[in-house]
């Protein structure tokens, strides 16, 4: 029953065209994140495409290993060296074969001294190069403010310690281009999915009353029973299909061109006072989990909302309005704390993880990013059973 629901709304020409599009999103997006990336060869030319990432990967694995201070002396020895001589008008030839294979190092070096304000390269420049072995002494000095600022209860700052004694140094370096890449635009994608998702499913239960045969559908023995059921099941299973399908498109396309290098390095080499213990293959997988969670949430309001109204437009304004319209709501209200938990920030991880944000529930602490992602599981859990009961009460009447 559930494959013949499938089936009759993927038979529906603007269905299979949206699903068509989706892909081609999918795809689209693939190329552009290839072609975002530029790779200057030894002979001072700029590519892009296909082949940029790889080449530039190979460029910057010069350095993959644990960077250890030696590391930070010698970028910071190498980097003061080209400015005396070139100042800020440094050929392609020497950016190809010096710059350009340091440069991570450089903006995590930078990300460190630039504690509480935007990157700061001059900080870079001025700093002596007898200090560049102090990094990880200096980014430990600085943890401990972060630590002052956030944990404002006891409880918050001891757990902001811990959390920051497993970011054990020194951190192991290998190019992530892909994967911060690839954070943003799947991050996009997820959006872009949750809303297509949404107006797939908000046919579900409309579809009867358009065709006049909702009288028809609650009068047989099994429709406001067993029938419900199935079209909740319908919209669950057809949500995770369609999802991951798309999602996993993005990711098999994306990495397949652009490498996997940079795994298993850890994403403070991004943020450098990142709590989260992540690498960057973990934070990905959590901003698409994120993404995951985000469309069953939708899809679970979008068909409560169509069983109560049998409204597809309707039931489409909800999950419009939880994640793209609210985002923008949340810059102009004064209810900052309020709109770090609303639900368009599962659908934000790839920003969230920057700062740590925690919550103080019953003596028991809570990071932002996990707690979101459970408590939205948890809610649409709970409200499966109010469109069963919402549509199953329709029945009655």
């Amino acid at each position: 029953m559930i494959r013949h629901e499938m089936k009759l709304l993927l038979s529906n020409r603007m269905n299979k065209i949206l699903l068509i599009f989706l892909f081609a999103i999918a795809v689209s997006f693939s190329i552009f994140a290839a072609w975002s990336i530029s790779f200057v060869d030894n002979n001072g030319n700029t590519h892009n495409g296909i082949f940029a990432p790889r080449k530039l990967s190979e460029k910057k694995s010069k350095y993959a290993g644990k960077l250890n201070p030696d590391v930070f002396e010698d970028v910071i020895k190498k980097d003061k060296k080209i400015k005396a001589i070139y100042k800020n008008q440094i050929p392609e030839k020497i950016y190809a074969t010096n710059t350009q294979e340091y440069m991570d190092i450089k903006d995590f070096m930078v990300s460190t001294l630039s504690y509480g304000s935007e990157m700061d390269y001059e900080k870079f420049d001025f700093l002596e190069v007898s200090k560049a072995k102090n990094i990880y002494h200096i980014r430990k000095e600085n943890i401990k403010k972060l630590v002052k600022e956030y944990g404002v209860t006891e409880k918050k700052m001891k757990y902001l310690k811990e959390k920051f004694s497993k970011n054990k140094t020194p951190f192991y370096y290998e190019p992530a281009d892909s994967w911060i890449t690839m954070g943003l635009y799947a991050t996009t994608y997820s959006l872009i999915l949750i809303i297509g998702i949404s107006f797939l499913v908000s046919e579900i239960f409309t579809e009867d009353f358009k065709l006049k045969a909702d009288s028809i559908f609650f009068s047989t023995k099994l429709g406001k029973n067993k029938g419900v059921k199935i079209k909740i099941g319908t919209g669950l299973l057809m949500t995770t299909i369609i999802y991951w399908a798309l999602m996993l498109s993005l990711c098999i396309i994306s990495f397949t061109i652009m490498g996997v290098s940079g795994a298993k390095s850890p994403i403070q080499l991004e943020y450098s006072y990142c709590v989260y213990n992540y690498t960057f293959f973990e934070r990905y997988l959590l901003i698409i989990i994120g993404g995951y969670i985000g469309s069953i949430f939708a899809s679970v309001l979008t068909m409560l909302t169509s069983a109560k109204t049998h409204s597809s437009l309707l039931s489409l304004c909800i999950p419009i309005i939880l994640f793209v319209v609210s985002p923008f709501i949340g810059r102009v209200l004064p209810f900052e704390n309020l709109f770090k938990i609303t639900p368009d920030q599962l659908v934000n991880i790839y920003n969230c993880i920057k700062l740590p944000i925690l919550y103080e529930i019953f003596d028991h602490i809570f990071m932002q990013i996990p707690m979101i992602i459970i408590l939205y599981l948890i809610i649409s859990i709970i409200l499966i059973p109010f469109i069963y009961f919402t549509s199953r009460k329709y029945g009655q009447k």
